[in-house]
């Protein structure tokens, strides 16, 4: 099991760094907030307007026997990284339509797999009675 926490609209209250640029959009007001010409304005033909990058850092949490102890990632995610890390566990491919799936970062180094060792292989589908919830066979 995993818990994944994340939030948004912190007005830039955690962090002072503008985010990259992940996307062109072919959006003038941004390239004004950036003070930077051209930096949302080359979008590629049918790319949707206001979708240049990302808004403020926020802090995003991973809660779960499986995650690594006392890390701190550095990676670029966002709130997509949750459906993309969804999307590649269970195999179900990506949206589509220039969905931020597709460009999102990993979430994955939050994770140890292999902690358990053999206790929990990662291809084993793990099906629960359905009157206790309890794994079949399994001592605790």
């Amino acid at each position: 099991m995993v818990i994944l926490i994340a939030w948004d609209d912190s007005d830039g209250w955690y962090d002072h760094v503008l985010a990259p640029i992940v996307n062109k959009s072919n959006d003038p007001s941004n390239d004004a907030l950036l003070g930077t010409t051209g930096l949302c304005g080359t979008a590629q033909a049918g790319a949707y307007l206001d979708r240049c990058g990302y808004g403020p850092r926020l802090p995003f949490l991973a809660i779960s026997p499986f995650s690594k102890e006392n890390f701190v990632a550095h990676t670029v995610a966002d709130q997509s990284s949750i459906l993309r890390f969804i999307e590649d566990n269970w195999r179900l491919g990506q949206i589509g339509d220039q969905s931020f799936d597709a460009i999102s970062g990993s979430i994955l180094n939050l994770f140890d797999f292999n902690q358990f060792g053999d206790r929990y292989p990662a291809e084993r589908t793990l099906i629960l009675d359905p009157d206790t919830g309890e794994q079949p066979g399994r001592q605790w």
